[in-house]
Order: structure tokens, then sequence, then C-alpha cells
């Protein structure tokens, strides 16, 4: 993940980051798949939200193979 040291990202950069689009990054959060939260008037998602996002994925891969 580029930029490991930062502790939360906007929704744009945490899409980049995983490597998903920013349309699935809100579908993911719509889906409670990817947790946020609030900083004022924008959205946030945490390293450790996105490091949780991406284990499942994997864990959901290995069980689907």
């Amino acid at each position: 993940m580029a930029g490991q040291d930062k502790m939360a990202y906007g929704i744009e950069e945490a899409a980049e980051a995983v490597g998903i689009t920013r349309t699935r990054a809100y579908q993911a959060i719509a889906d409670g798949e990817l947790r946020t939260y609030k900083d004022g008037r924008r959205r946030m998602v945490s390293a450790r939200a996105l490091a949780e996002y991406v284990a499942k994925k994997e864990a959901q891969g290995r069980a689907a193979a």
C-alpha cells in the first residue's frame, strides 16, 4: 500500500491504496464492508479499516477457491 505511514485516507485515496474504484469504495461502505468515520464534513477511512477490508477479501477469495 502506498503511503503506509498514513493513519487515515480520504475515500479516493483509500480506493487507490487498495486498487479499487471510487465507486466500488462507496459501495463497500454502503454494504458495511469498509468502515469509515467523519472528520468534520470529510469521510475518512483508517489504515486499520483498509487492512481489515483487504483481509476479508483475501479470506473470501480463499474460501471461494
